[in-house]
This record gives C-alpha cells, structure tokens and sequence, in this order.
C-alpha cells in the first residue's frame, strides 16, 4: 500500500514564484517607508524562552494560554514567537540599547506562530513586519506612529481603510477603570465563559477582547476606558487626536478597543478594511502605546510603542 503524499500543514501556505514578486514589493515598501522615519533593521531569534512570552504579552491573553507552539527541551520551556515586541524588549534590554540616545528606533519582519483555527484571513504561520520605538512619551509621536502605519498601508494601494483608536489611560486611570469593569461584570459572572470567569480578578480588560463574550450585549455595553481617565491621561488622548488631524489622517473612536496583550497603556489603535475576502479578520495593522512593558522584563523604565501589519493579510 502507497503511503499518503504529505501535505503542507493547516495553518501555513506555500508563497510560489508567481507570488513572490508581491511580497518583496511590500518588503521593500515597508523597508522604505520604516528607513525614510530613522528606524532601523533588528532580527530576533524565531524561539524564546516561554516565561517571555508569558510576562510579557500576559498569562491572561488568549495568546499565551491557548495559542502558542511550547515544546520543552532540555529541560528548558521554549516557545516559537507568536508576536516580536516582547522579542525586541528582550533584546533591547539585553544588547544595553537602553544606553543609546533616545528614541531607539526599530523595525523588523518575519514569521510568526499561533495555534488558531485556520480560517479567512488566520494563519498559524504568518509573516509581520512592525515597529518598536522606545524612550520617549509623546502624544505626537503616538500619532506620527499612527499616520506612518496608515501612510504604508494605503501606499500600497489600499483605500478603504479606518484608523480606529482608543485610551487606555496610565497606570491609575486602568486600576481605576479596572475597579469598575470589574464590579460590572460581577452581576453578569454566570454568563461569562469559563476563561473569562477567571480573568474577572486577575486582569478584567481581557473580557472586552474575548472572541465570544465580546460579541454580547451586556459586554458591549459594558463602561468604557475614556469615562475613568484622570486629567493628565484625557489631556494626553486629546493631543493624540489633535495630532492626528493635523496630519490629516481621518479616525474613528473606538471606545471598547482594548487590543489583546496585556502589555499596553495610553494610546491603542487599529487600521481595518472592508475587504470581503477577510470577514471578520479585518484588522490589517495593529498597535499601541506600552510604557510599563520594558520594566516588566526587568528594564529600566522606558516608554515604547510600536506596531504591526501581516504580510498576509
């Protein structure tokens, strides 16, 4: 008996020459565009130990408690990458760029990993390039970050797109904010699905970002980040705004956005199309404002923000 032939596994997708010429022409786009703004190529080792992962996108995400590939070898727990900001944290703190007149500018590209359910638009091995800028706290910067990711993306031919963008706040508007989401849905814990029964303590933000629960009623009408904003978080979101219209870069508030890692505070944002092919997996560009992250991973503390686009998609 002839044994089966072997396939491509679920999730991943041969890029054949008839293709290829697409991807480096967004390569080099992206290259172009990163190198005009100051920021400059880092490449990142595919694996990482898990714990990075876990400290630094959250042990509450979907992505660490569901999704990544872990294998264990020699004793060691490691991980195949499922996003590279942690990644270039870690190798901003251990390579001493901390030390390096600010800001630190850095963008990368490459493949990443998740255990999803193949889907329009989903893969389990999909390619990202991103940016990571570290040191300074601005909200212009936030917004010049913003229009370089919509500039690229409709560089590239895509005109339906919507800059979506929303607050998180400072470490006290988010405990503040967290205090009462959390009260909120304590009236609603017997609807809540068993992951999220366990967010309610540790990190309620989760909740607004759960792919069932989210889609419900009373989680969408559940307070909103802005209402819980003390004045200098508002004055920061404000300038962000204003920022943005300068630069004539059209948005839209989007009061329950709260993105999936736990690693961001202030300013969070996404850029969506309306392109049927990719239902409900519409987010082309992702990103946020995360000024805590490099302390978590045993930094100094430094502000940062960044974000990041599928090739794919």
């Amino acid at each position: 008996m002839l044994n089966p032939p072997i396939k491509i596994q679920k999730g991943c997708k041969d890029i054949l020459p008839e293709n290829v010429t697409t991807w480096q022409f967004i390569e080099e786009k992206a290259r172009e565009t990163f190198s005009k703004a100051g920021f400059k190529e880092i490449r990142t080792p595919i694996f990482e130990a898990t714990e990075l992962f876990q400290r630094g996108v959250g042990d509450t995400t979907d992505i660490v408690n569901k999704e990544m590939y872990t294998f264990e070898k020699s004793e060691r727990s490691i991980t195949l990458r499922p996003e590279n900001t942690a990644g270039v944290v870690r190798a901003y703190i251990e390579n001493g760029m901390h030390k390096l007149p600010t800001p630190v500018k850095l963008y990368y590209m490459g493949p990443m990993f998740r255990y999803e359910r193949p889907q329009s638009g989903r893969l389990r091995e999909f390619t990202q390039f991103g940016v990571e800028s570290f040191g300074v706290r601005n909200p212009a910067l936030d917004a010049e970050i913003i229009s370089m990711a919509y500039r690229l993306i409709s560089g590239l031919g895509i005109t339906n797109l919507i800059v979506k963008i929303n607050t998180l706040g400072d470490k006290e508007s988010r405990l503040k904010y967290n205090d009462a989401i959390r009260e909120y849905l304590r009236k609603d814990l017997g609807n809540l699905c068993d992951t999220c029964k366990e967010r309610l303590e540790k990190n309620p933000l989760r909740i607004l970002d759960c792919k069932y629960d989210s889609e419900r009623d009373y989680i969408k009408n559940a307070p909103k980040t802005i209402d819980y904003l003390n004045d200098e978080s508002r004055e920061y979101y404000e300038k962000v705004k204003e920022t943005l219209e300068y630069l004539d870069i059209p948005y839209k508030e989007e009061p329950s956005l709260v993105r999936g890692l736990d690693y961001y505070s202030h300013t969070v944002f996404e850029i969506v199309t309306d392109i049927e092919d990719l239902g409900k997996a519409n987010t082309v560009c992702g990103g946020g404002r995360y000024d805590s992250l490099v302390e978590m991973l045993d930094g100094p503390s430094t502000p940062g923000i960044g974000f990041a686009i599928g090739i794919e998609r």
